[in-house]
C-alpha cells in the first residue's frame, strides 16, 4: 500500500516534476529514468517510496502505478527488455545492476561494453545517452559532454561522429 505520509514526499524535485508534467505521456521506464536522473543521491536506482511520491504529485493513481511497476520488476542482473524494471537492493531502476556497476568501474567505455554485450547489437548514441542520464544522474547536455570527452580521450569510438544516430563502441585497448 502507498503511504500518504512518506519522507520521500518532501524529496520530490520540483524541476523533475515540471519536466514530467510537460511530458504527460511519460509512464513506465521514462518516468523511472527521469526520477533516477534527478535523484543521483539514491543510486543505483530509486526507492519505490520516492516513485510513489512523484506519482501522487503528478495526480496519478499511486496504488495502480506502484502495482504496474511491481508487476514488471525483475531480479535479473542482466538486461531483459525495455519494459522491465530492475530490482537493485531495495531500489528499482530502468537499467540492470550490471550496467550501473560497469559504469562505476569502467566509465562510459565500461557501460558501452556491457550494453553491447547484453543487448546483442551495436549501441546507438541516443540509447547510451538515455542510460547515462539515469545511471550517472546527469542531464542530456552533460551526458553528451561526457560522451564527447570519452571520445576525445579515446575511451570510445563514435561512428559516424557527427550523426545524432551514430553508434558508440568501446575503444580497442592497446596491447
Amino acid at each position: 500500500m502507498v503511504s500518504d505520509n512518506t519522507p520521500d514526499r518532501e524529496r520530490v524535485n520540483e524541476q523533475a516534476l515540471a519536466e514530467l508534467r510537460s511530458h504527460e505521456t511519460w509512464h513506465g521506464p521514462h518516468l523511472i529514468r527521469s526520477i533516477e536522473r534527478h535523484h543521483s543521491e539514491t543510486h543505483p536506482g530509486i526507492p519505490l517510496s520516492l516513485f510513489d511520491a512523484y506519482t501522487e504529485r503528478l495526480g496519478y493513481d499511486a496504488i495502480q502505478s506502484r502495482a504496474d511497476v511491481e508487476e514488471k520488476v525483475v531480479d535479473d542482473e542482466n538486461w531483459q527488455s525495455e519494459a522491465a524494471y530492475y530490482r537493485i537492493g531495495d531500489n528499482v531502476s530502468a537499467y540492470p545492476v550490471t550496467w550501473h556497476r560497469y559504469y562505476e568501474d569502467g566509465g562510459i567505455r565500461g557501460l558501452v561494453g556491457v550494453m553491447q554485450q547484453q543487448l546483442g547489437h551495436d549501441v546507438q548514441r541516443g540509447d547510451l545517452l538515455l542510460a547515462l542520464e539515469a545511471i550517472a544522474g546527469v542531464d542530456r547536455p552533460t551526458a553528451d559532454a561526457m560522451l564527447t570527452t570519452a571520445r576525445r580521450e579515446r575511451q570510445v569510438v563514435v561512428q559516424p561522429r557527427t550523426n545524432p544516430e551514430a553508434f558508440v563502441y568501446p575503444a580497442k585497448t592497446e596491447g
